[in-house]
């Protein structure tokens, strides 16, 4: 019989000799009373929102072994995933090396972070592993008896989609979302689900610190003056309304979802489709669609995929039935490859595409032209809705020694795209057939973003100006 929430091993020995040759053991862990009160209430499916210093890694490290050693299944499995492979091994590995440490017939790998507990008497183990989110196809093809999803707000959302969720399904397992919130994006949509449905499978809960007392008033007054009010109410408040720090569009984006941009928004047969590229080879490939209807541009649809060939995007760009216009790709596709002596570009006009190769570009000159056009954008909200939380989420690096945000984008999920969607705009001409120029670098720095996504000042940004 195990009881991982109890403290203090030896002294739990001795107060707790055998009994019909059944050996208790202790892990080491107390529950505060709040992680205590979450044990007790969590259903199959939970999202946590907890403030910095909540304990929620120990309390999730915890469940999952109380969970696991508890679950009657053969060769039960469990993971604890965090946003990349490092972050689960700084993280997790050593709570869970160290609540395991006293479990009998216990196996450790180190290469592979992974933690089994062998059970004789049934001919199986039950196995605990810490896994990465960054590469998703990697954990295709697993089966889980429960997971726990760590900071999922910095995660790519299709882990939950379409690798973990039918992950779960054969074994009927169970997830944990726990995690700080990262500006309004698929964590506050997860946790929104969960909220409605409380009287079946979910169970939600938000933890704030001006709440719960771990954290003393003392230390959080000291914190209020050293941060931002944003980064204090993200990290501290759970808030879910502060803009992400470092975010390239994070206003722009909040804005146009208060103004219901983001919805239902059909195909229009009577206009051509224009697509834009990010093309990856070992890594994701992803593509927007635009229709411009009138002073409009109209964002139908977005694909994303990773080690697929061009064969496959044409042939799933094809199979929409959509009526195209131009393809917009960066420069690199125009470099011929040496094992084929082609380019992409001429690969995929032999597929029969319309390819128009966007010139090497400033990167703020893009980041300028998507500012400038987000506010001509419907997206539909279904269709786009993993490009939507890539604008949200494309961020600039973050130099931990100089404490600043540096002048390059954070090269993570989001990237992708955020790229295409750089393209689009540097190569967007619309149906005036103009051709682009080089957009002005004083483009960010000679209006307040605010009133022109409201209010378009025709004086300083006419749409003929950036000939879109």
């Amino acid at each position: 019989m195990v009881n991982p929430k109890l403290y203090n091993h030896q002294k739990w020995i001795a107060e707790n000799p055998p009994t019909n040759g059944i050996v208790k053991v202790s892990t080491g862990y107390i529950p505060r009373p709040l992680q205590d009160h979450l044990h007790n209430s969590l259903k199959r499916f939970n999202v946590l929102v907890c403030h910095r210093r909540f304990g929620k890694t120990v309390f999730a490290i915890n469940e999952m072994l109380d969970q696991g050693l508890r679950c009657e299944l053969r060769n039960p499995q469990y993971a604890y995933i965090a946003p990349t492979y490092g972050q689960a091994k700084r993280v997790a590995w050593e709570y869970l090396k160290d609540y395991t440490k006293h479990l009998p017939n216990r196996t450790v790998n180190e290469a592979e972070l992974r933690v089994d507990i062998h059970r004789p008497d049934r001919e199986d183990h039950v196995r605990f592993m810490l896994l990465g989110a960054e590469n998703p196809d990697s954990l295709l093809g697993i089966y889980l008896d429960g997971v726990l999803l760590d900071e999922y707000a910095v995660m790519n959302p299709v882990i939950w989609s379409t690798i973990i969720r039918p992950a779960l399904s054969d074994r009927k397992g169970w997830a944990i979302f726990i995690g700080t919130p990262r500006g309004n994006n698929h964590f506050k949509q997860i946790f929104e689900i969960a909220k409605k449905n409380e009287s079946g499978l979910w169970y939600s809960a938000m933890y704030k610190a001006s709440e719960t007392g771990v954290v003393d008033a003392g230390e959080l007054a000291a914190a209020k003056i050293e941060m931002s009010d944003e980064e204090f109410d993200q990290e501290y408040e759970c808030s879910f309304t502060a803009a992400l720090q470092g975010a390239y569009y994070g206003k722009y984006m909040n804005d146009l979802e208060v103004k219901g941009r983001f919805t239902a928004v059909d195909y229009a047969p009577g206009s051509l489709v224009h697509t834009a590229w990010d093309l990856g080879i070992s890594d994701s490939t992803a593509i927007w669609f635009v229709q411009e209807i009138g002073k409009e541009l109209h964002v139908i649809d977005y694909l994303c995929e990773a080690g697929k060939g061009l064969e496959y995007y044409v042939s799933e760009i094809k199979n929409r039935g959509y009526v195209y216009g131009r393809h917009i790709l960066p420069h690199d596709a125009a470099a011929r490859e040496l094992g084929t002596g082609k380019s992409r570009q001429e690969v995929l006009e032999d597929l029969g595409l319309d390819i128009e190769i966007i010139p090497r570009q400033n990167l703020m000159d893009g980041v300028n032209a998507v500012r400038v056009m987000l506010h001509r954008c419907w997206f539909d909200a279904v269709k786009c809705h993993d490009g939507l939380e890539c604008l949200k989420n494309y961020q600039r690096k973050w130099d931990a020694k100089k404490a600043t945000f540096l002048d390059t984008p954070n090269h993570d999920w989001s990237s992708h795209g955020a790229d295409a969607f750089r393209y689009l705009a540097l190569g967007f001409r619309g149906n005036s057939g103009m051709i682009r120029g080089n957009l002005p670098r004083h483009a960010v720095a000679e209006y307040d973003e605010f009133d022109f996504m409201g209010k378009p000042r025709q004086a300083e940004f006419d749409d003929n100006e950036f000939n879109f």
